[in-house]
């Protein structure tokens, strides 16, 4: 269990007022920089869609990579690995990358026609830059009270996969997204704060695996993608009822939440649906 942290948005697909005035740059991706201050460690969750512009939001934000502990990457599309290679290069240093096994597998989508949408790097590529990857399908402990979800055992009938193809045992087949995780941390006092990268698994699914692994029912805060964005609005309002069901003090959605997600989420939880963007800060 940690006492408190920081959560800093370091690229989203849009950017807060703060974030436009200090010169920051939105891009379609996502990358979150989670500082606990006892024991001090950092991690980074993601790391959006080109190094070149999580690279200048750090400077811009005066972060300082020599604190970062920790990669984790929340599943193998490009707009949340694109930025990995060349954050390693400029690391210059071994550094633990937390991912699950398949996040190298092909990936593809049909939008409109077939898309190479996948991770831009190989696993040789990583190690030779210093990537310690630690590719795991079941929970990795970070430190004491800190875990990723490892595989999403999917359960609610409304929240499914579909769009994303794969090639397995030479067929090109849907793909299941099994490599789709999300961030646990146990705050003090508080609860879990759960935090997804864009939650294919289904954002219901991954709270409730997150309450399974840390044994608890009290969730606090449920911030990052849902990817709702394209969804029907049977299937938003049955996400919406569950995440009331859940009841967390705070609901931070972003990247491809979607406008009418967000719209329904702001309408049931009111001032405590805080959608984020670039720049945008969280203290708990």
């Amino acid at each position: 269990m940690i006492k408190r942290f920081r959560l800093r948005v370091l690229v989203e697909d849009s950017s807060t007022e703060e974030g436009k005035l200090k010169g920051l740059r939105p891009e379609h991706g996502l990358s979150i920089l989670i500082e606990v201050p006892k024991p001090k460690f950092s991690l980074l969750m993601d790391t959006g869609g080109s190094p070149y512009t999580l690279l200048h939001n750090m400077k811009t934000l005066n972060v300082d990579l020599n604190m970062i502990n920790l990669i984790f990457l929340s599943h193998g599309h490009y707009d949340h690995t694109g930025g990995l290679l060349e954050l390693l290069r400029t690391l210059k240093r071994p550094i633990p990358v937390v991912a699950h096994p398949e996040i190298f597998n092909p990936k593809y989508k049909l939008d409109p026609y077939l898309k190479f949408i996948g991770s831009p790097f190989k696993r040789s590529q990583v190690e030779s830059l210093g990537g310690r990857l630690i590719l795991a399908r079941n929970p990795v402990s970070l430190m004491s009270g800190v875990s990723t979800t490892g595989e999403v055992e999917r359960v609610t009938l409304y929240e499914k996969v579909r769009g994303f193809w794969t090639v397995k045992n030479e067929r090109f087949v849907e793909d299941s997204m099994p490599d789709d995780q999300a961030l646990i941390l146990n705050v003090k006092g508080k609860g879990l704060a759960v935090i997804s990268g864009c939650a294919h698994s289904g954002i219901v699914n991954t709270v409730e695996q997150a309450k399974r692994i840390m044994r608890t029912d009290r969730v606090y805060a449920v911030i990052g993608g849902f990817h709702l964005i394209g969804a029907s609005r049977e299937v938003i309002e049955s996400t919406v009822n569950d995440l009331a069901r859940i009841d967390p003090e705070l609901l931070c959605p972003c990247h491809c939440t979607g406008s009418k997600a967000v719209k329904e989420m702001k309408k049931r939880f009111g001032d405590r649906c805080k959608p984020l963007g670039t720049g945008a800060v969280i203290e708990l």
